[in-house]
């Protein structure tokens, strides 16, 4: 009677392992897996780099704004990658349907730690060319801010360059001239 009880309870803990792990070769749908489509497109330079992959459990935040996400997962859709909260993690940027420098969209940032989504953020307001804004130890040209941190701009004319920095709870947007007058 004691065997068949330890046989039980093997029986069930391996139960409980297999049902806990992925079955081999197919993706966990939890990890967030994106990449450049182009390795060398610098989202600095460039506001249409395109990332290739999944997005984890963000798929609902990112189909709210018309992330075609068979586009993202097949041949790419527009996002910036960087690390905005500054905890070493990857996180991605990525604006709405219809994406273009001659309207605004609005944009959602998934935030990762160890592969998977941590959190999911909107910008507080739509862009229309968002690149990369990396760290700069003095202010820019026409007053763009000094950082340590990489966040997003908004390039634009007039007085409508916005830049995006994460303070670690929310987004700072601030406005900025982009040509004298």
């Amino acid at each position: 009677m004691k065997m068949r009880w330890m046989w039980v309870w093997a029986l069930s803990l391996a139960a409980l392992g297999h049902a806990d792990a992925s079955p081999s070769g197919e993706p966990d749908a939890q990890r967030v897996v994106l990449a450049y489509a182009e390795p060398e497109c610098s989202p600095e330079k460039n506001w249409k780099c395109l990332c290739v992959g999944t997005p984890g459990t963000a798929t609902s935040q990112l189909e709210e704004i018309g992330v075609d996400l068979n586009v993202l997962k097949t041949s790419g859709w527009p996002c910036v990658k960087g690390d905005f909260d500054q905890d070493g993690q990857p996180d991605y940027a990525f604006p709405g349907k219809d994406y273009s420098c001659n309207q605004s969209v609005p944009v959602r940032v998934i935030f990762t730690r160890g592969g998977r989504v941590r959190e999911v953020g909107a910008l507080p307001r739509e862009v229309s060319c968002l690149q990369l804004y990396g760290p700069r130890s003095k202010p820019g040209r026409y007053g763009v801010p000094k950082t340590a941190r990489q966040g997003l701009v908004d390039w634009g004319e007039g007085n409508a360059t916005w830049v995006y920095l994460f303070n670690g709870k929310k987004w700072r947007a601030t406005s900025h001239l982009s040509e004298s007058r």
